[in-house]
């Protein structure tokens, strides 16, 4: 019997949507094609919380870097990629730099474009990369426009999460539960949440705020707000827990200025929170429709209280978004069916491979201190000038 292709996939050893979107794909994964092989890459000069309650072995490993030039990351990287039959899954620039310069030949390069700020990796490395997937459609069409001429090559797939089969209890009259289900950053906006709050106080209208997750500004953000009675802060230890606490709330609250298609977002939407969020990809108007919830200016945080004054003042409102919110998930989200589209591209990693074209200045410039090239070469022509 024939050895099966290899899948190396590279994730981030940090909590967040990036680790959680690679680990739901291959759980629910169609079929056992491919062997799997995880890489976890590690930058120990990020300030952010690590991932708890990893098994580390032959198949999961944890590659560390810090802010070392890039050839001498890779020169260690690529070590762990072999050049077995197969594909590559794509995230980073680390990665992608180390398989510019180390060709593996054999595998199929699959890169996946999270959000707008990976955008330019695509273009940047389009010379290596076979197959460009998005997630959010205002990445997908910006990455076809700036590569035309490898549309097939670019694909949207949205991802997806565990449909939960149940029937939200609508809380009729009690004060809004308000869920904020992300990593503890700025750029996710966890400190335009007491601003909001004052707001809605304004407005006479009382909520409770649920904080889940860490992150490098929880403590900050505990002490932000220690004399506020409406918040509560959790860490689950696990999804199952995170779902447990999330069909008790009402409304999945995202302020945040960079982002996807966070899991966060659709796994409250598949117990009917109603989602909020700030505008931070035109795409994710796609999946949070009116009737289901409101997409808001960035830092608009009075029209963000408004529209959660209006969810309060009227449930029945609120009760119709939730059901949608259920809907949706059914309908578009589900991760078995989400997890078999990636996997059938992936397992065409045959037809899908290019011949690929090495970029000579680019490698120059990615291989060898550049500025010793650039002074080698003047001094040749001043010796050629001469002659």
């Amino acid at each position: 019997m024939s050895e099966k292709p290899e899948l190396v996939v590279f994730s981030i050893y940090l909590m967040g949507g990036g680790a959680s979107f690679h680990r739901n794909m291959i759980d629910n994964r169609p079929n056992d094609n491919f062997n799997i092989k995880c890489i976890f890459l590690n930058p120990l000069h990020w300030k952010a919380k690590r991932l708890e309650n990893l098994i580390i072995d032959e198949n999961n490993k944890v590659f560390d870097f810090s802010s070392e030039p890039i050839k001498e990351i890779s020169k260690r990287l690529e070590k762990l990629i072999s050049n077995k039959e197969g594909a590559v899954l794509t995230n980073f620039q680390t990665e992608l730099a180390t398989l510019e310069i180390y060709r593996k030949y054999k595998k199929t390069i699959f890169f996946i474009c999270q959000d707008d700020a990976y955008i330019h990796l695509a273009e940047t490395y389009s010379h290596i990369i076979d197959v460009i997937i998005a997630h959010n459609i205002a990445v997908y069409n910006e990455i076809c426009e700036m590569l035309p001429n490898r549309k097939k090559d670019i694909h949207f797939i949205q991802h997806g999460v565990t449909v939960q089969n149940f029937e939200k209890a609508i809380n009729k009259n009690k004060k809004l539960r308000l869920v904020f289900l992300a990593r503890h950053v700025k750029k996710k906006g966890i400190y335009d949440l007491p601003k909001i709050d004052d707001q809605l106080k304004k407005l006479n209208i009382e909520v409770d705020w649920t904080i889940l997750g860490d992150g490098e500004e929880r403590e900050n953000f505990i002490n932000e707000v220690k004399h506020r009675d409406n918040f509560n802060f959790f860490i689950p230890e696990t999804t199952a827990d995170i779902m447990v606490i999330l069909k008790e709330i009402d409304l999945y609250i995202l302020p945040s200025s960079l982002d996807g298609l966070p899991v966060s977002l659709l796994e409250s939407m598949s117990v009917g929170c109603v989602p909020l969020v700030y505008n931070f990809s035109e795409g994710i108007k796609n999946v949070i429709t009116i009737d289901i919830g409101f997409v808001i200016d960035k830092n608009d945080i009075n029209t963000f209280a408004k529209k959660i004054e209006f969810l309060s003042r009227n449930r029945d409102e609120l009760e119709k978004r939730s059901i949608a919110c259920i809907k949706s998930i059914e309908q578009n989200f589900d991760i078995s069916k989400q997890a078999e589209k990636y996997f059938n591209l992936y397992y065409d990693y045959k037809k899908l491979k290019k011949n690929r074209i090495l970029n000579i200045k680019r490698f120059i410039r990615m291989y060898f201190d550049y500025k010793i090239v650039r002074k080698g070469v003047a001094f040749i022509k001043k010796i050629k000038n001469q002659l």
